[in-house]
């Protein structure tokens, strides 16, 4: 389990840095949560996930993230 716990976190490291998504920003919630359920619905594999995760849309468009942080 630390094994795939470490593998999730670089993933979700990585994508984060490649995207430019700040620490502070609610797309990274986003992103951690979308890497989560394609680890749950079998994509297992590091470089798997990475390719899924860079293959797609963004989560959450940049200009939707403000009212992301008000409905809070």
């Amino acid at each position: 389990m630390d094994d795939e716990l470490a593998m999730l976190t670089r993933v979700y490291k990585a994508i984060c840095l490649e995207r430019g998504i700040p620490f502070d920003s609610p797309r990274r919630e986003k992103v951690a949560a979308h890497i989560f359920m394609l680890f749950m619905n079998g994509f297992t594999d590091e470089d798997e996930l990475l390719f899924t995760m860079r293959n797609r849309g963004p989560l959450v468009p940049p200009y939707q993230t403000a009212d992301l942080a008000q409905v809070r």
